[in-house]
């Protein structure tokens, strides 16, 4: 009986030990893992955090509070500048002429002033749209396709000049956007160079001018 105790305590300690053995190397192997997972997840934390940064959009463009020599800083006050020389009919006006004031890209007139003098808008490109005189109206949308690329072609702009405004710059296009001015035979379009926000404003946004 004795003996059958023994080796029966034996037996029991003998199990114990495995399975405190087992549940150590189970903390040393979780404790393992651990650091690997960490050592491993702090270089692809950085790299996503570099990815991050250099995805980040520019910040918006700020005006700077001084002139520069292509652009004047915001106005003091909102209220639009007023024309201060006689207006001249937009089908006279020649490209890269700067206009003093800009009410729309549909006025009759407008007044032209020297580009080194502060002015809203500047006539980026005109022609004459290819349709003969007899071409059925396309209709104002494809039209506006139609100019759109016409005024977007490379070597228009003066990038320098773009530079300066930055994402404020826009173009706004003019072309017979009526059935009855295509009926007409008017086959006139302009392309005006001005700002979002409608800075006043210097220097020529042409290229070449």
């Amino acid at each position: 009986m004795t003996d059958r105790r023994t080796s029966s305590s034996s037996a029991g300690l003998s199990r114990r030990g495995w399975i405190v053995l087992v549940a150590v190397v189970g903390v040393v192997a979780a404790t393992l893992l651990s650091v690997a997972a960490f050592a491993l997840a702090a270089p692809a934390g950085h790299a996503r955090a570099d990815i991050t940064a250099a995805s980040t959009p520019a910040a918006p463009h700020t005006l700077n509070a001084n002139p520069t020599p292509l652009g004047l800083p915001p106005r003091t006050s909102p209220t639009p500048p007023v024309a201060t020389v006689p207006e001249q009919p937009v089908a006279g006006i020649a490209t890269g002429a700067c206009l003093q004031v800009f009410p729309s890209p549909w006025a009759d007139a407008y007044p032209v002033v020297d580009c080194g003098s502060p002015h809203l808008a500047q006539v980026l490109a005109k022609g004459t749209l290819p349709q003969s005189s007899g071409a059925a109206f396309p209709g104002a949308q494809p039209l506006n396709a139609q100019v759109g690329d016409l005024c977007s072609a490379p070597g228009l702009l003066n990038w320098d000049w773009v530079a300066v405004w930055n994402e404020d710059v826009q173009i706004e296009l003019r072309y017979p956007r009526t059935e009855a001015e295509w009926a007409s035979g008017d086959r006139a379009y302009e392309c005006f160079v001005d700002t979002y926000s409608r800075h006043e404003l210097t220097g020529t946004a042409v290229a070449g001018h």
